[in-house]
């Protein structure tokens, strides 16, 4: 019984030493030990599918993209995996993974009617 005590002290008094001091030895926090089951299983979609997916998750937010042009995965967001998409109509999209299968879609997108360039208008007169 004392040396369970003996062996239980020295992890409490290293655990009072990771206290959250602002010096230089600061470390960045550390990925989750597990990743989430549906990052998981995103990733080992193949790329149209994973392609399919981000689009459909375009789609849901209520924005158009008639065809994606690129998809660029951006470091992580306090640890979800983040994904910069555009399409070919200009639209811009930052999805990003959250836990539990969400797509959260922001950035720059065009609304669903289509995207209009800027030129000259007819004024009545």
């Amino acid at each position: 019984m004392k040396v369970g005590a003996m062996m239980l002290m020295p992890a409490i008094l290293l655990a009072g030493c990771s206290g959250g001091g602002t010096g230089g030895n600061a470390t960045a926090p550390a990925a989750p030990a597990t990743p989430d089951p549906v990052e998981v299983k995103f990733r080992a979609l193949n790329p149209v599918q994973q392609r399919v997916a981000l689009f459909r998750a375009i789609y849901d937010a209520d924005y158009t993209c008639k065809k994606i042009v690129s998809i660029v995965e951006k470091p992580r967001n306090e640890g979800k995996p983040v994904w910069l998409v555009t399409c070919d109509d200009q639209g811009e999209y930052t999805i990003t993974l959250v836990p539990g299968g969400t797509f959260a879609v922001s950035g720059v997108p065009q609304p669903k009617g289509g995207f209009r360039r800027a030129g000259p208008t007819a004024t009545p007169q």
